[in-house]
């Protein structure tokens, strides 16, 4: 018998896209529960780690986005073919991850308009691209970003061409539900 999945998040891409982007390409049914964020109050404390997303695996309930893609990049046989290009691929995963966690994540919660616009500075004019120029090192050696950043950045601007026009990560673009960020 087949798995049964559902991805609980909220109606966003973040944490939560590369998820359905595996299952996307795999194919792989689920359910895509979004949470509303009236009721995100009385649902917290019910969460594994009083986050989102967290994924249901036939009743089993995995939190982390970093763990769910990497349990779901495993199942599916899309993780490293061997223990060193694992390990690649997991710090490129917390590279980005601590990119994430760190400027945007400050920059996109902060209320204070003046606050806020000295984060974007410091995030888009420093953090962003120093991540985003190891990334395109990366590429070069093995040959939900606004498409103006990386206008200077042109092996992870076609990176991220080629994985958007994967089977079924192209299929679910085109049908994700609209958010924020899309």
């Amino acid at each position: 018998m087949d798995s049964v999945y559902k991805l609980v998040h909220f109606p966003l891409k973040g944490h939560g896209e590369t998820v359905r982007f595996i299952f996307a390409y795999t194919g792989v049914e689920y359910e895509d529960y979004r949470v509303k964020w009236e009721d995100w109050p009385n649902l917290k404390n019910s969460t594994p780690f009083r986050s989102l997303p967290y994924l249901e695996v036939d009743g089993q309930v995995i939190g982390q986005s970093l763990a769910i893609s990497r349990f779901l990049a495993r199942r599916f046989h899309l993780a490293g073919g061997d223990e060193l290009e694992q390990a690649r691929v997991d710090a490129v995963a917390d590279c980005w991850n601590d990119v994430r966690q760190g400027g945007f994540a400050n920059w996109f919660r902060e209320q204070d308009k003046e606050k806020k616009a000295k984060l974007g500075e410091e995030f888009f004019g420093k953090t962003l691209p120093e991540c985003l120029d190891v990334l395109e090192k990366l590429l070069m050696a093995n040959t939900d970003v606004e498409p103006r950043v990386l206008e200077n950045y042109p092996l992870l601007r076609a990176h991220k061409r080629r994985v958007e026009n994967l089977k079924g990560i192209k299929d679910w673009i085109a049908k994700r539900h609209i958010t924020w960020s899309t």
